[in-house]
């Protein structure tokens, strides 16, 4: 299995309802991507590091699989609109075998 774990940097003056707007995008992705297994979002609780980000850790079998979702509609739709929300300069993106 393999976790993509993804970090972005909320944009200064977005409002919380927005990035409620953001994190319930990249949620639905598992409605319409069957290679997600799982999915996690949620907003940084500050208590170390950034306090002002969102999470979002997927997990899908292979590299395959990941490939499948990052071609998907979905995910092309949800990395289309990041920029209205995030700063795109600075993604923290990882993939790991567990």
């Amino acid at each position: 299995m393999i976790k993509h774990i993804f970090i972005a940097t909320i944009k200064p003056g977005i409002s919380d309802a927005d990035v409620e707007q953001a994190m319930t995008a990249m949620r639905n992705m598992k409605n319409t991507v069957p290679e997600i297994k799982s999915i996690t979002v949620g907003r940084s609780l500050g208590w170390v590091g950034n306090a002002n980000t969102v999470s979002m850790v997927i997990d899908v079998e292979d590299q395959a699989s990941f490939n499948r979702l990052l071609n998907s509609e979905a995910h092309q739709q949800v990395n289309a609109s990041a920029s209205d929300f995030f700063r795109t300069d600075n993604f923290v993106l990882s993939q790991i075998e567990f």
